[in-house]
């Protein structure tokens, strides 16, 4: 008996084999692989995004330390001492200290003396302790 498929040259034994299209395995590899070149793609994403919210919070930092450091002597009296206030989520601790130059002329009898400015800004991230430590010398007034 013979029938009729409609296309030329077929009949009614044509192998299965022959059939086009993907097996279920190939569907299945094809989609494990996407799936992993994804998660590479989103991790490196993410990684991108948390570096740059920590390059974020050492910018303000070091802003913060800089605007710090050149209040001392102008706005406060440069005196040795220490401080520490808060900004937000950033500790500024502020110390200013006579610097003793070891190789300098020196003495109590001197009118302008050398200080150590220091400012330091620290902020929790992500469970961490980060910190920005700038330091300068500054000349002012013997106290």
């Amino acid at each position: 008996m013979w029938r009729w498929t409609g296309l030329p040259g077929a009949s009614r034994s044509t192998p299965r084999a022959e059939a086009r299209g993907f097996t279920l395995v190939e569907v299945l590899v094809a989609f494990a692989i996407a799936s992993l070149l994804l998660v590479a793609i989103l991790r490196m994403l993410t990684v991108d995004l948390a570096g740059g919210e920590r390059s974020d919070a050492y910018t303000a930092a070091t802003i913060l330390a800089e605007s710090t450091l050149d209040a001392l002597g102008v706005v406060t009296p440069l005196a040795p001492g220490a401080a520490e206030t808060r900004d937000g989520r950033f500790r500024i601790a502020a110390s200013v200290e006579r610097y003793h130059d070891p190789g300098g002329v020196g003495g109590d009898a001197q009118y302008l003396v050398l200080y150590r400015v220091a400012a330091t800004v620290s902020w929790r991230e992500r469970g961490r302790e980060r910190s920005v430590s700038l330091w300068t010398l500054r000349l002012g007034p013997q106290s």
